[in-house]
């Protein structure tokens, strides 16, 4: 019975082998190829196209539609962003109904504040110098591709920003369809 058996171990175990061989063949491929988008993803923020921003982005923040309102009841904060140059963008969550007792002022200091705690991707819980309470800031950055903002909002794609002459546009990816979030421009200047 042994000597039946070994034929079929040896043939299992050649197999297996060259089973291994492909697997590392496919992922050094997948590697290059992932390291290929990486550099174009670098690329895509070459000098010409970061000048091609356009500077309005940056002035003022964004409010989500629904702050103060049943939107944030819901989801128990009011939602801001904010563009900074050098391709850096800000989210504030201030906690519902806090958020109804901050003005505008307020939110813009602690949108300066917040830039200056970190200069990559971060979550922080703080009073920024000017709440009364603690809020939390996402620090992350942005791309600027096809004349729109695109940045990572934890999906299998990333949110995509289109901007109107006072609002902005965030459309998220969704399982099914993207859903739209709008914003409107509060300009503090």
């Amino acid at each position: 019975m042994s000597k039946k058996l070994f034929p079929v171990l040896v043939f299992i175990l050649i197999i297996g082998i060259f089973a291994l061989i492909f697997t590392n063949e496919s992922q050094i491929n997948n590697t290059e190829n992932t390291q290929l988008t990486n550099t174009e993803q670098k690329q895509s923020t070459r000098p010409e196209e970061i000048s091609a921003i356009p500077d309005k982005i940056y002035k003022g923040f964004y409010s989500r539609e629904g702050n103060n309102a049943k939107m944030a009841e819901t989801t128990g904060n009011n939602t801001y962003v904010k563009f900074y140059p050098g391709n850096r963008i800000i989210r504030l969550y201030i906690p519902y109904p806090y958020a109804k007792t901050v003005g505008s002022e307020v939110i813009k200091k602690a949108f300066d504040n917040a830039i200056k705690k970190s200069s990559g991707s971060a979550y922080i819980r703080e009073k920024f110098g000017v709440m009364e309470k603690e809020i939390m800031a996402h620090l992350d950055t942005f791309r600027w591709l096809e004349n729109q903002v695109m940045f990572d909002c934890g999906k299998s794609e990333p949110c995509k920003v289109t901007f109107a002459e006072n609002s902005m546009v965030v459309l998220k990816p969704g399982m099914v369809v993207a859903h739209k979030v709008n914003y409107q421009l509060v300009n503090v200047e």
